[in-house]
């Protein structure tokens, strides 16, 4: 690691600090504590349960994938592979991290670039219900939330700038699918990401993730095969990913008024890809702090204004938890990246060894 990245990683953590220093400040850090206090934890645990499931249909989605491309998988292993890479993706900028999890698949003897193929199938659909889902959210939004709520932000070159963060988010998404897309199905995007993964220090930090290019494009195109179930797998953990949204709503008593119990669902439900959408700006680690404060601007539009510090501070506690429950989870993953790492490292330091031998002297 040069120079140059080590201070581009440092200024990343010093403005995620500074984001979340002000977020605590927003927000009350004595009223936050007081409602992480309160919480109840029968909503806390389902919330965990939903996440739980999100991830065991991510690793079947994964595997229908990878058998559509011929490859058997264990469900275990590629339950842990899946949880190495969703940690991963929790501490990388843009949450990139994710795409290294061919590399938790090599004790399985996945082909590198046969996973790499699937996964990025996934997330270009995964991408795409996202841009739906935020679309939704700001039609939501737009259609329930009182005008002088989305005054209290201002406005630039006369939109409003929470309305204007919304669109960014979509059009992030939009880009990241577009993108995406072009990697896993057009030939020439496959041809020019091949050049850039096998660089030569690319290629020996990830081992050859790309592997064979001619592999490549052959499960790109068998990946269009799985796209139905890729798509209702996706539904599936979206819809999980409302419950998850709505029992961690419930865990801290964070009552939206003038929304029943199935428009907070529904709210939360489309609000989810939106704000998530903020974890993929590369300006922090996975979006720490952008994606908090995404959630307490849009959660504010919801309640009469002026918004209560006890409302703010449950608003704050919310941001918090929705992303400390994940990592927690995906802690389960760490057996994993420390299994495939080192095996990646032992796989370098051979050949350099037989180099070696092989200049020594008879």
């Amino acid at each position: 690691m040069n120079s140059r990245q080590i201070v581009r990683i440092l200024i990343q953590i010093v403005v995620m600090v500074a984001i979340f220093a002000a977020l605590l400040w927003y927000v009350g850090i004595g009223s936050l504590y007081n409602a992480l206090l309160n919480i109840k934890v029968e909503y806390l645990v389902l919330a965990f349960a939903c996440y739980f499931g999100i991830n065991i249909f991510f690793t079947v989605r994964l595997r229908r994938v990878l058998a559509k491309d011929g490859i058997k998988t264990s469900f275990g292993k590629t339950l842990m592979a899946q949880y190495a890479g969703m940690l991963t993706s929790d501490v990388t900028p843009g949450r990139t991290g994710y795409v290294l999890t061919p590399l938790y698949l090599r004790d399985q003897n996945v082909p590198a670039s046969k996973a790499l193929s699937g996964i990025l199938s996934i997330q270009t659909i995964e991408f795409l219900a996202k841009v739906a889902g935020g679309v939704g959210a700001i039609i939501l939004l737009v259609s329930i939330v009182p005008a002088a709520n989305w005054a209290q932000f201002g406005t630039f070159a006369g939109i409003n700038l929470e309305l204007l963060v919304a669109i960014l988010g979509v059009a992030l998404m939009l880009t990241g699918a577009i993108v995406l897309a072009l990697f896993t199905w057009s030939e020439r995007a496959i041809s020019l990401f091949n050049r850039i993964a096998n660089w030569r220090f690319l290629k020996r930090f990830t081992g050859g993730l790309m592997g064979k290019l001619e592999e490549y494009k052959e499960s790109s195109h068998n990946n269009r095969k799985a796209i139905p179930e890729i798509v209702g797998l996706t539904m599936v953990c979206w819809l999980l990913k409302g419950f998850e949204w709505y029992f961690l709503s419930l865990a801290l008593g964070l009552v939206f008024p003038g929304l029943n119990p199935v428009m907070t669902w529904l709210a939360l439900f489309l609000i989810h890809p939106l704000v998530t959408a903020l974890g993929f700006i590369p300006i922090t680690p996975a979006g720490l702090g952008v994606q908090e404060v995404g959630i307490v601007g849009i959660f504010t539009l919801l309640f009469t204004l002026p918004v209560s510090k006890e409302t703010l501070a449950l608003i704050g506690a919310f941001a918090l938890l929705a992303r400390g429950l994940l990592i927690i989870e995906d802690l389960a993953g760490v057996p994993q990246i420390v299994k495939s790492t080192s095996g990646l490292a032992s796989s370098i330091k051979k050949p350099e060894r037989q180099a070696d031998t092989q200049k020594a002297p008879a």
